[in-house]
């Protein structure tokens, strides 16, 4: 999974300051004061897969050291089965559970303690929704094609939320926004949604004819998806994402169903 948008907006405030005096014609001096950094969370549990969670903090307006993991938190996730299991932190810098796996339907709490403060969060598994198919679709405005997905929502309101990231040949882009979606007006529907893979780059096609894509496709929860989906407009918005995590923190905690498809694109030039 591509590492969160460096893009929270904690030093907004001034980035506007600074703006604003810059389209002034007299010169005007700005006192770009530090924020304190703020605690920033993911956790993610995958069924079949072991909970594990990345703990780091903001950085100032001039710090670009890249967001540091954060040692020495105390990381616990327990389930609605009665499982609790303390995670420890291994040499990539993540929390990594070595008991707790995700299981579909179960309900996962999350409790981040660092420097005498907690962060709580709980999400649920939804049931798993695999993929019909794959395709490729091109635009007549667009010199490559681009992945589409095509899946049946569930009839009930359990599954209405989905996430999708691509990889291709094996990476994901950096500069390209994951597609969130909700069914939630199309209950029971089948679905045909192609994915936006368009980068800032405009001078290099980000698909090419024989790349293998790969698409994750998630079934996730409701407070999921709203941070996903507020994290996809945090350009527009200039707000920071829609965070599901008590305490403070930025950041997510997700329990999620995957499945996933491969296709070599291809397409008639």
């Amino acid at each position: 999974m591509k590492n969160l948008k460096n893009k929270y907006i904690t030093i907004l405030p001034a980035l506007a300051l600074l703006l604003a005096v810059s389209s002034c014609e007299k010169e005007i001096d700005v006192d770009l004061r530090s924020v304190p950094p703020r605690v920033q969370i993911e956790g993610i549990v995958k069924q079949d897969q072991l909970a594990r969670v990345r703990v780091s903090h903001t950085l100032d307006f001039n710090d670009n050291s890249g967001y540091p993991f954060l040692k020495n938190a105390i990381v616990v996730i327990s389930d609605d089965a009665g499982n609790t299991e303390t995670l420890q932190q291994d040499n990539s810098g993540w929390y990594v559970a070595e008991n707790i796996k995700g299981v579909i339907g179960r309900t996962y709490n999350l409790s981040v303690k660092y420097e005498d403060k907690e962060y709580a969060s709980t999400s649920k598994m939804p049931p798993l929704v695999k993929l019909d198919s794959l395709s490729m679709y091109r635009a007549l405005i667009m010199d490559y094609a681009i992945p589409m997905i095509h899946f049946t929502d569930p009839k009930g309101e359990i599954n209405q939320y989905y996430r999708c990231l691509v990889f291709i040949n094996g990476k994901q882009l950096p500069d390209v926004n994951e597609l969130v979606l909700s069914t939630q007006f199309m209950d029971g529907s089948p679905v045909h949604q192609f994915l936006p893979i368009f980068t800032h780059d405009e001078d290099a096609d980000p698909i090419k004819q024989g790349d293998e894509i790969l698409i994750e496709f998630q079934c996730i929860d409701k407070g999921a998806y709203n941070f996903f989906y507020t994290l996809s407009r945090i350009e527009d918005s200039k707000t920071n994402p829609t965070s599901n995590i008590t305490g403070g923190a930025l950041g997510y905690f997700c329990a999620s169903t995957v499945d996933e498809m491969t296709i070599v694109a291809e397409w008639k030039d």
